[in-house]
């Protein structure tokens, strides 16, 4: 806490001194027009140094005509200039002080002669930064997402995640409007980008509007503005696809509506060429209902999953269906409902090689040829009413979900080992939030409850721990039977109050985890005949957990200065019956966890961000079994029954950097981090087996990040590039086979890239990134060696004639850690897009050179791992993409 509250105030000075070199002046005012006394809105209004003429400043009117420009000048008197469409120029010298300055102006009509108009790809209007997507595009492209990965400040992960400035948005809204509820894959990946007029960037975006002003949101939101066209039409579109090497099918179905007062898309899904369709259905919305266990304890060996993209190793048999509807019911309120359903069949194939570091400067190999099949079944829903308005916010969204998944898996090491597991899980949860403003006061009350039930087993042929088994018997396996039940509920109430430059939130609170875990690992004949359970391997645990909350923040604003303090107090009740060993244990512990966050708005394009947070934690239900349950075939995991007790300080630093005008957007961010806890984890390796252990050791892990990313874009020559910059430092302990082993990490990466049109017959992107890895025990004058790994990516397109587009792809990887002739590997695709009518057709040729796989290494603590992974061979594959009903 003495650190803490040191780093706090080291914080607030600098925030102080900052404040004081970077001294702003505020000019302000309103444009009316000078016949009709009308408001002008959509002026533009720029601030303009005397001597240089240069820009320090500028911001558009909004509808009411008024206009606010902080700007960072050392002269006595600046210019403020006005213009616009059918504007009569006018400037005007003010000195250079805090100020309200106000314009009547005089319409002049503009006569055009033969004039093409360009504007510009990036304006901003407020808080409010606007894309034309049609500056970004070219003929190869199809769906908004492809033109996102084109525009400066905004990234598209493989994964589908939308980030602006390298921070992730926090919605993403078509027309206004959050149909998709975090799913925005779907529209992502299948609106057609000639579809959408403007892609708008809601910078520190607070999704309730109800809290706006009130807390401080550095994330930002995504708009998609469609055109007129795309307004009041149905739209459907169908894709079928056939190919060879082996047989391939690509199908699709996708339809949408979007009016004043309905939204709907649909859309199916189906291949087994490695598209993973479970992307398009992924939620990137954090939420309480995603804090619930509804995954497996178990696991099945499997191969690694390699860091290249998911149509080189993926061999499934997919199928995926959404439906999402939004209907606004009248001015203030919106129901919307989404249901979706996966069915996947995927298959892996590797070769694995894993290096443990033990005490002793020896090191234990493990090689394994893996194998697995995974069968996924999915359904999920939500049905959600939503009122959100400035005075008064409502929501309540019911959530439902259910997979019946199960694995197969094979392992050949010493020993032929087959596993099979099934792992069902169903939830089901409500949230609940009401917020009413008035005057300067405000009430929020949240409630979230839900439940949700896992049953799992998995059964491992041959026996691989024989010494806990009955040795006179005969057994063919083992059999890890586990359920888990769990019911989470949360509910709150907030008061607020707004004063002046000071705001004002109590909260009182009470959280309730009740949860239920019943495991048995037992050892079974050829005749499905079970062994007696002895009680070392069962486990009978209920586990209940209450927490008692009062949370009081403040919030103070000045200028451009923000700041918010949270000092939550908590008392946290913890019940545990261990009915195995007929064990209760009972803990009370009371934490205070404070938390800062400030902000500064340096001038018009920069910001800081500044959050110290201390929190104290206790170890969940995964800690406190004292049984042996069997994780994977080779992980057998207990505990001694001690909960781990962690304290974690978090400090983070960010720097946001966005000039509209000139396409540039960069940020930059620093963390470091701090967490001591009082056991210390690790395992005892018996051949190809583990055993975790746990010592009653205080211990520290500790270390820092440093994230930045640059984008710039070049409207003249229609391109973009950028530049990623990540490096992490950090150290840590483990136990190796009763020792306890100190070790350092340090890992850091470079990518720079760039896409560009070349002019209007081609296009070409390239990316490329280098990292490097490194781990270091302590006291041990053998470090381990560098791994190096670089990567280039290349796509060339070329347009010969209007709708015809050719492309080249290639990729290239190398990896320092892989003996010397399989360090290299190479890529190469080509494909071919041709356009009549409304129909598309579409050639691709993948994995041309054949590469049969993809060899890697990388580092995990103090163990290094090799895989050989199985690719897709190299497949032709011809689709067709036409219209059914639409413009």
């Amino acid at each position: 806490m003495v650190c803490l509250m040191k780093l706090i105030i080291t914080v607030c000075l600098l925030f102080a001194v900052s404040m004081s070199f970077y001294a702003q002046t505020e000019i302000r005012g309103v444009v009316m027009n000078e016949d009709d006394k009308k408001v002008m809105p959509g002026v533009n209004v720029m601030i303009q140094e005397k001597s240089s003429g240069g820009v320090v400043g500028y911001a558009l009117t909004d509808n009411k005509g008024n206009y606010k420009i902080n700007f960072d000048s050392k002269l006595d008197s600046v210019i403020v200039a006005i213009s616009g469409f059918n504007v009569k120029k006018e400037s005007r010298a003010v000195a250079n002080r805090n100020q309200e300055v106000n314009f009547k102006i005089t319409a002049q009509a503009i006569q055009l002669k033969e004039v093409k108009v360009t504007p510009p790809r990036l304006r901003q209007s407020g808080d409010t930064i606007n894309y034309l997507v049609d500056g970004f595009v070219d003929q190869n492209d199809r769906t908004i997402g492809d033109a996102l990965r084109k525009m400066p400040g905004i990234e598209v992960k493989e994964s589908g995640q939308v980030l602006y400035n390298n921070q992730p948005v926090n919605k993403v809204y078509i027309e206004n409007m959050d149909m998709l509820q975090g799913r925005y894959g779907v529209a992502i990946n299948n609106i057609r980008a000639k579809d959408v007029a403007s892609v708008q960037v809601l910078e520190n975006h607070q999704p309730i509007k109800a809290l706006k002003d009130k807390i401080i949101s550095e994330q930002a939101a995504i708009n998609l503005k469609l055109k007129d066209s795309a307004k009041g039409v149905i739209t459907a579109n169908a894709m079928l696809g056939a190919g060879f090497a082996p047989f391939l099918w690509n199908n699709e179905l996708f339809s949408m509506y979007f009016a004043k007062n309905k939204q709907s898309m649909g859309s199916y899904k189906g291949n087994n060429t490695g598209d993973e369709v479970s992307r398009d259905l992924t939620s990137f919305y954090s939420n309480e209902g995603n804090q619930m266990n509804d995954g497996s304890l178990l696991a099945v060996q499997a191969p690694a999953t390699p860091s290249i993209s998911q149509q080189r190793y993926l061999f499934n048999r997919a199928n995926a269906v959404t439906m999402n509807n939004l209907w606004k019911i009248d001015k203030d309120y919106q129901l919307t409902t989404n249901i979706n359903y996966i069915n996947d069949r995927q298959e892996k194939d590797s070769y694995s090689r894993s290096e443990y570091y033990l005490p002793g400067d020896s090191l234990l190999k493990i090689e394994e040829k893996l194998s697995s099949l995974s069968h996924v079944n999915q359904l999920d829903g939500e049905v959600q009413l939503n009122s959100n308005s400035e005075k008064y916010y409502l929501n309540n969204m019911l959530k439902f979900s259910g997979k019946w998944n199960s694995d197969e898996g094979s392992a050949i090491s010493s020993d032929s080992i087959y596993q099979d597991l099934d792992k069902p899980s169903y939830k089901i949860n409500n949230t609940f939030q009401w917020i009413k403003n008035r005057n300067k006061s405000s009430l929020n009350v949240y409630s979230f409850n839900g439940y949700s039930w896992a049953p799992q087993s998995l059964i491992v042929n041959p026996v691989l721990y024989a010494d806990l088994f009955d040795k006179s018997q005969n057994w063919q396996s083992m059999r890890q039977d586990l359920t888990q039940d769990y019911f989470s509920s949360s509910t709150k109430l907030t008061y607020g109050l707004d004063k002046y430059r000071w705001e004002q939130r109590y909260t009182f609170g009470v959280d309730l985890d009740i949860q239920h875990l019943e495991s048995t690992l037992r050892p079974q004949s050829s005749g499905k005949d079970m062994g007696q359970e002895s009680d070392s391997l069962k486990n009978d645990l209920q586990w209940n957990k209450y927490v008692l909350y009062f949370v009081p923040s403040y919030g103070y604003k000045y200028g451009q200065f923000q700041a918010n303090a949270s000092l939550p107090f908590s008392y946290n009740i913890l019940r545990v019956n261990d009915k195995v060993p007929n064990e209760e244990r009972n803990t009370n512990q009371f934490y205070i966890n404070p938390s800062l966050t400030l902000k500064y708005k340096i001038n018009a394009f920069l910001d800081l961000f500044g959050i110290a947070s201390y929190r104290n934690s206790l170890g969940g239900i995964t800690s406190g079994y004292t049984g042996y349950i069997m994780r994977t075939y080779r992980t057998l995991l207990k505990n001694d029954g001690k909960l781990p007790e962690t304290q974690t300080q978090n400090y983070n630093l960010y720097f946001n950097y966005r000039h509209p005008i000139k396409e540039l957007f960069g940020n930059v961010g620093v963390t470091y981090f701090n967490m001591r806890s009082n056991i210390l984890s690790g395992y005892d390796y018996r051949g190809i087996l583990s055993i975790k252990k746990t010592v009653d050791v205080p211990n520290t892990t500790e270390g820092i990040r440093l994230d930045g990313r640059i984008s710039k874009g070049l409207d003249r020559i229609a391109s973009t590039i950028s530049l990623a910059v990540n490096y992490s430092n950090s150290s840590s302990s483990q136990i190796s086979q009763d020792e306890i082993v100190k070790f350092k990490s340090d890992s850091y990466s470079l990518t720079p890239g760039i896409t560009t049109r070349l002019r209007s017959w081609g296009s070409f992107s390239y990316r490329f990134r280098f990292s490097e890895s490194k781990s270091t025990v302590e006291n041990d004058a053998s470090d381990f060696r560098p791994i190096r790994n670089t990567s280039q990516t290349a796509q060339f397109n070329v347009f010969p004639m209007k709708g015809l587009s050719i492309n080249l792809g290639y990729e290239y990887f190398y990896n320092s850690a892989i003996a010397e002739g399989n360090r290299t590997m190479s890529f190469g695709d080509l494909g071919a897009k041709y356009k009549w009518k409304d129909t598309e057709f579409i050639f691709s040729y993948t994995n041309i050179f054949n590469s049969k796989q993809y060899i890697s290494a990388s580092y995990s603590d103090i163990s290094t791992y090799y895989y050989a992974y199985d690719l897709r061979p190299a497949e032709v594959l011809l689709k067709v993409r036409f219209k059914l009903k639409g413009k």
